[in-house]
């Protein structure tokens, strides 16, 4: 099939016959002219110009051609003009997990959005879900907060994070303790796959005694049932509940000798193309991440 550089050519050696003035005009080899057009009426098996001395002349097929060929031609050039104006223009597909949708990564993709011309697509899955996507090449861009290793994913620390026990009643919150004399209380935990269920539970030693009371997929139905149940605990991201604790809504429990810290990381897959939209958009997330 012929290429978008023969098509330009024959679009101007039809304007202008005369083969050494194009060659000073688009700065190139009359060879490089001749080359080109010769390429052309070969893929094609015809002749498009009558050689008439110095000067090609359109003939009767070079003419039917051009009637047919130049819509199209018109709008490759437009889209090829519209890329390189604007290397940033793209779609982006994100997966996060809920523990960044209680930290604003929707509000930064909003202003990233709001100061580019592109289009990113985001949606909620589970660490699990959201490591497999990637690998499988569905989303460019992964937000995880569970440790794992896979030679096929780049894996970035974006901020530190630490999961804490909440509850809403203040009075418990008083005292420090040992994370087993807290079994016996109702515990709403996320579900099966999340990586912050998963780094709690790895912590936990006797886990047959430890009961689980529910388990729900968003972190805002777990802190509503804290609120309104002061006998309810919870394991979260000290991120996720950083209002609620500003307002004295909800109280976290000291635990002696037990800590739940962790990293919040961007992946992708080794083999993603960096296009210039993908970089910008990494560097100003792990910006964004940088302030909290």
């Amino acid at each position: 099939m012929f290429t978008l550089k023969e098509l330009e050519i024959f679009f101007k050696l039809s304007e202008n016959p005369h083969i050494s003035n194009l060659a000073k005009q688009i700065n190139l080899t009359q060879s490089a002219i001749s080359i080109s057009l010769n390429s052309l009426e070969k893929k094609l098996g015809e002749k498009l110009f009558d050689r008439i001395g110095k000067k090609l002349i359109l003939n009767e097929r070079g003419r039917v051609f051009k009637q047919e060929t130049f819509n199209a031609y018109s709008q490759l050039v437009n889209i090829k003009d519209t890329f390189s104006s604007n290397s940033l223009k793209g779609q982006l597909n994100i997966a996060s997990s809920k523990t960044f949708n209680s930290i604003n990564l929707s509000l930064y993709i909003y202003d990233f959005i709001s100061k580019n011309d592109v289009n990113i697509t985001k949606y909620s899955q589970n660490t699990k879900e959201i490591i497999n996507e990637v690998l499988d090449s569905l989303v460019d861009v992964g937000f995880v907060e569970k440790e794992f290793e896979d030679s096929n994913i780049i894996k970035e620390k974006i901020a530190n994070d630490s999961l804490i026990i909440v509850t809403s009643d203040k009075e418990l919150a008083k005292n420090s303790y040992y994370i087993d004399q807290l079994y016996s209380k109702k515990w709403i935990l996320r579900e099966k796959g999340s990586g912050t269920r998963e780094v709690f539970l790895s912590k936990l030693k006797y886990l047959e005694d430890f009961k689980i009371t529910m388990e729900i997929s968003n972190f805002e139905e777990i802190k509503s049932i804290l609120l309104k149940h002061k006998d309810t605990l919870t394991c979260i991201s000290k991120l996720a509940v950083k209002k609620e604790l500003e307002d004295k809504k909800l109280f976290e429990i000291k635990l002696k000798n037990l800590e739940f810290d962790r990293q919040l990381y961007m992946i992708y897959h080794k083999d993603k193309y960096k296009s210039r939209l993908f970089l910008e958009f990494t560097s100003y997330i792990k910006k964004c991440f940088e302030k909290i």
